[in-house]
């Protein structure tokens, strides 16, 4: 039996300063075409894979919302089955909420773009535009650029000549980058946020140096008939011994000045022990500096996905938030936008790494909904030969982005989520498709959470370590978006990318993250919050 709660219940609880979870349920393409501001979106399609680490108590308040066409109800059984407890579902989901005069917000990530408009108002960097920019590096004035995006984002196209310094690396590694404190510094991301908290973050702390954001990032520098540079390899290295002396000194500051809490080792632990709380743990450093040595339990967000993405990282609002690092600075960063956010307690662990119990090696993410044994398995080699026989259809429910790059040749590739009405519908057919089906996804964990979806239907398989298997005994593999069976809902389109005028699509994305602020002020329950600014 389902809990049904209604829209004003379900505004209260997000009022109401306790922990709570509010989740989407439907696939990105959806959700980014209007949800509530505080809606975390995890897909139906791979809930089972994402829910453990995202919601790690399993007795949080959790109300689960989507479109109103009973995704919800499917959610609240498959995590009841899971052992979740505290389930309700928002009846009439996204338009009931609309219907109610609650706002639904287009686009994805809008919490953290929000939060750039809002730290922007009350930070006040000083912006330059790409054609100002064009000038003074043409001049050979003395000018640093430095790019606060990820390596691969930094490569698809930068400013000719940046540097690459991800997130918290432009304090860490700043006196490295810029010795000389008469050169002035320009930060840019592809349009607005991870520049403006970039900028903002060497203001905080004190750089001498003058700072200055691009305006509308390298999407701004292309409107304006500017060239990017291509597959660039300048990238910050590790702080030297002095720069990072400078930088710890500059984060105490910033943590100082901001009044972010620090806690130690047995703080954690009596955190960590008390079941009516949720604390999380996340380490900020690279990848490589997580595999050699983390704290028990802490996941991996490196170079600045935290406050860019947070949804990616946890689903309960007004946890425990707890940030770690090696020396303090990548945490105090991260904490500092975390902490204005407003989307829970935060605090840095201090000494993180002093601890005599570390893990070591990539994070292993929990994940409670993939059973083993309860579906026939074939393997790679029986594929091929059943493929060339032609007695096999094969289906990808994986991500259509994963199939879409690399997928088993002639196979179909179909939403898990659509994935019965389907085979349904085919089953009603006179002459219905013949063979057997066998299911993959990119690790085959999502295929064996269809094949369970399906129940009995006969002649229904999955093949064992799904297209990673595949791959690696050497089978034959296609590309490209072919063979769709069902919308392809899980694909989201950036600006540049939507059908129509491209220039005009980028156009009005960029006025939508100029108004967004203003558009949550008016009605998004917005948890931000000034801590530095005066």
């Amino acid at each position: 039996m389902v809990n049904l709660v209604s829209v004003a219940d379900t505004a209260a609880m997000l009022a109401d300063g306790s922990e709570y979870a509010f989740i989407d349920v439907r696939e990105i393409v959806p959700f980014g075409a209007g949800h509530p501001l505080l809606a975390a979106n995890v897909p139906l399609s791979r809930l089972e894979l994402s829910v453990g680490a995202l919601i790690p108590r399993f007795d949080t308040r959790i109300v689960l919302t989507d479109g109103g066409g009973g995704h919800s109800e499917l959610a609240a059984a498959r995590l009841g089955q899971m052992g979740y407890s505290g389930i309700v579902v928002m009846e009439g989901g996204a338009p009931a909420w609309a219907a109610a005069g609650e706002a639904l917000f287009p686009e994805i990530e809008v919490l953290a773009k929000g939060f750039g408009g809002f730290a922007k108002r009350h930070g006040k960097p000083n912006y330059m535009s790409p054609v100002d920019l064009d000038r003074v590096l043409k001049s050979g004035e003395d000018w640093v650029v430095l790019d606060s995006r990820p390596r691969a984002e930094y490569q698809s196209g930068n400013i000719p000549g940046s540097i690459d310094a991800p997130g918290a690396d432009l304090v860490h590694c700043f006196d490295d980058l810029v010795p000389n404190p008469e050169t002035k510094v320009l930060v840019n991301c592809m349009s607005a946020t991870r520049g403006t908290l970039g900028g903002l973050s060497l203001m905080a702390a004190g750089v001498p140096n003058e700072v200055h954001v691009l305006h509308h990032g390298t999407r701004g520098w292309l409107l304006d008939g500017l060239a990017l540079e291509k597959n660039a390899d300048r990238f910050a290295a590790p702080p030297s011994d002095k720069a990072r002396a400078s930088a710890v000194a500059r984060a105490d500051r910033i943590a100082k000045s901001a009044d972010i809490a620090r806690i130690d080792a047995t703080t954690l632990a009596q955190w960590r022990g008390d079941e009516s709380r949720t604390t999380y743990i996340f380490d900020v450093r690279t990848p490589e500096e997580y595999a050699s040595g983390h704290v028990q339990g802490a996941r991996c967000a490196p170079v600045g996905s935290l406050p860019m993405n947070p949804e990616n990282f946890f689903a309960t609002k007004n946890a425990r938030i707890v940030v770690t690092d090696d020396d303090t600075v990548r945490a105090t960063i991260n904490a500092l936008w975390l902490a204005q956010m407003g989307l829970g307690e935060v605090a840095m662990l201090t000494e993180a790494l002093d601890s005599a119990i570390l893990e070591t090696g990539p994070e292993l993410a929990p994940n409670f909904g993939v059973a083993d044994g309860s579906c026939p398995e074939v393997n790679a080699r029986d594929l091929e030969a059943m493929r060339k026989s032609r007695r096999v259809r094969v289906i990808d429910v994986g991500h259509s982005d994963a199939y879409e790059s690399s997928h088993i040749p002639s196979a179909e590739w179909c939403s898990r989520v659509a994935l019965g009405a389907l085979l349904e519908k085919e089953l009603q057919k006179e002459k219905p498709k013949d063979g057997a089906i066998v299911l993959t996804s990119e690790d085959g964990a999502v295929a064996k959470l269809a094949a369970g979806d399906l129940g009995p239907i006969a002649g229904v398989s999955v093949l064992a370590g799904g297209n990673t298997a595949w791959r690696d005994a050497d089978m034959p593999l296609s590309s490209g978006a072919e063979k769709l069976s069902s919308p392809r809902d899980d694909h989201w389109l950036a600006s540049s990318e939507r059908p129509g005028d491209t220039r005009q699509n980028v156009v009005d994305y960029l006025e939508w993250e100029v108004t967004l602020p203003d558009d949550i002020e008016r009605g998004g329950r917005a948890p931000y919050r000034n801590l530095l600014w005066n």
